[in-house]
């Protein structure tokens, strides 16, 4: 296996949306009301990544195996509220296929987005309930800032700042 970062570029658009719908369900089926599941289809993270792919504050990188993406993840230059750290670049999404985890893509694209996005102060928020992306960061550096914020997905879903 041997992986490649790049920034996504439009052949790769639809894998990625396929990655995105995918693993967005793998984690949070049953810990979200799942007609929240269910609104990332496919067609929905295509339109997503085509939108965010011609926004300047942010930076899309895929990870690839044989030209293949197994993995995402996207940088905003600019933290959205509640985050207080202007100085800070915020991981706003980092998602690999499951059986692609603890191979060293998650990390890869990590540094690869501090790069890409020039800045190598991130600033990230994880759900509650995902223990392994928890544990994951904790394993490359990240700590956690003891901020917290609810979203509202039906049930309050508590995030953890990193």
């Amino acid at each position: 296996m041997i992986i490649r970062i790049a920034p996504i570029e439009p052949r790769w658009f639809e894998e990625k949306a396929q990655v995105q719908s995918r693993t967005w369900r793998e984690l949070n089926q049953g810990h979200i009301p799942q007609e929240i599941v269910d609104i990332i289809t496919p067609q929905f993270a295509l339109r997503l990544t085509e939108a965010h792919a011609k926004d300047p504050n942010q930076v899309m990188l895929v990870a690839l195996d044989d030209d293949h993406v197994i993995g995402f993840a996207e940088l905003l230059r600019s933290p959205r509220p509640p985050a207080d750290r202007p100085e800070a670049t915020e991981l706003a999404s980092l998602y690999v296929l499951a059986d692609r985890h603890r191979r060293g893509v998650g990390r890869m694209l990590v540094e690869a987005g501090k790069q890409a996005i020039g800045n190598d102060r991130l600033v990230l928020w994880v759900a509650g309930f995902n223990d392994n992306a928890q544990g994951f960061y904790r394993h490359i550096g990240f700590h956690e800032t003891g901020r917290t914020q609810t979203e509202d997905m039906g049930p309050e879903l508590e995030m953890t700042n990193y």
